[in-house]
């Protein structure tokens, strides 16, 4: 992707995922918008840049959540190198089944940071969150990023956001 796309995205992913996503909360249950992000870009650019994508944003998310630095950004990068080794060998952008592979990573992502968080701090209600948070969260996020997906075929603007050199391919 071109750099100053990288750019926007880094600066505007917080408000844009606290201001334009909130309306959008089911029974308290918000779509994650860096994930779908960071899906489509290991998906149109490949491992090393949505693993260096996935980082980035979570290191972004790490800071201004003053949460466990370091832990988004690990987990997100992971997520934007197998979303990246998956673009590239198996699915492509209109594939019906980037909603499966979508839901299934954010739903990963979320029982490996639950499953940290008891390791290192104790009693996790995990089941109840599974059910209740993560699984919800996961098939949002998953409906979320298959739309996008769709917008940005459709109105053809994967030729905006590839360099050159990447459109070649």
């Amino acid at each position: 992707m071109k750099p100053r796309v990288y750019l926007m995205i880094l600066l505007l992913i917080i408000p844009a995922q606290a201001s334009l996503f909130s309306p959008l909360s089911l029974f308290g249950i918000k779509p994650d918008l860096s994930l779908a992000l960071i899906y489509i870009i290991g998906l149109l650019t490949g491992p090393t840049e949505g693993a260096l994508a996935g980082m980035g944003l979570g290191l972004v998310q790490d800071v201004s959540s003053a949460g466990l630095i370091g832990l988004d950004g690990f987990t997100r990068g992971l997520f934007g190198l197998c979303a990246g080794a998956l673009g590239g060998r198996v699915l492509n952008i209109a594939s019906p089944s980037n909603i499966i592979f979508l839901t299934v990573f954010c739903l990963a992502e979320g029982i490996a940071i639950s499953l940290y968080i008891q390791i290192f701090y104790g009693n996790v209600p995990f089941i109840s969150m599974l059910f209740n948070l993560m699984i919800p969260q996961a098939l949002y996020t998953g409906l979320l990023g298959t739309l996008m997906l769709r917008v940005i075929k459709d109105k053809n603007i994967t030729a905006m956001l590839l360099r050159r050199s990447l459109q070649k391919e």
